[in-house]
């Protein structure tokens, strides 16, 4: 199967990788992505890219896992609670490490 190569730009960095993945996915899942580490820097006013990052990954999860457990695919869900929870965790980390 070809290699296709994706330009990837998310909170300030910008690199390529080459998978046999199919295009339209590719950019299904970086689209969504964007859309969370937006949403995580919007909303909830994280500006460091590491947390940022740890944080969508966990409401993309959250996310996953319940379309999973509804027997469905992956879809929308309402996360507030596991951002609430996030958050305290970071808070936490951020004190235990002052």
């Amino acid at each position: 199967m070809n290699k296709n190569l994706f330009q990837i730009n998310v909170l300030g960095s910008s690199f390529s990788i080459q998978t046999d993945e199919d295009p339209a996915r590719m950019d299904e899942i970086i689209s969504i992505l964007k859309s969370k580490t937006e949403m995580v820097e919007k909303d909830l006013s994280v500006k460091d890219p590491l947390k940022n990052l740890v944080i969508s990954s966990i409401i993309i999860i959250d996310e996953l896992l319940k379309g999973k457990q509804k027997g469905g695919p992956y879809e929308n869900s309402d996360s507030e609670e596991v951002e609430r929870l996030t958050l305290q965790i970071m808070e936490k980390i951020d004190k235990s490490l002052e």
